[in-house]
């Protein structure tokens, strides 16, 4: 996992390496909750977090929980999430359990 901080712009902006599955979401967590408790990020100006997954191609259940707990996770802080994607089955998991309504969802080949 990547991510870069722009206070000007006010975007954390997290890129995913691959496929957010049950067999990596545990490590995806640990790098979640210590980048957003960081002094850099959790001082950070930002107000969006964009959530690069374009290079999964895969997302299941567990992957979804850890998500959706991001979103309560920027909600709390006031903020938004934007999540990044770029295959068409992910796109219509997204849809189907309605996260679609929860997060701006973008595709990464516009």
């Amino acid at each position: 996992m990547n991510y870069t901080l722009n206070d000007s712009q006010g975007v954390l902006h997290v890129t995913l390496p691959g496929d957010v599955l049950s067999t990596n979401v545990d490590s995806l967590s640990k790098s979640f909750t210590e980048m957003l408790n960081s002094a850099a990020v959790s001082g950070g100006r930002w107000t969006r977090l964009v959530l690069d997954i374009s290079k999964a191609k895969m997302v299941d259940s567990m992957g979804l929980n850890l998500i959706v707990s991001l979103v309560r996770q920027v909600k709390i802080r006031g903020a938004k999430l934007e999540v990044r994607i770029n295959n068409p089955n992910i796109h219509r998991t997204f849809l189907f359990t309605r996260m679609d309504q929860q997060v701006d969802l973008v595709s990464a080949a516009a």
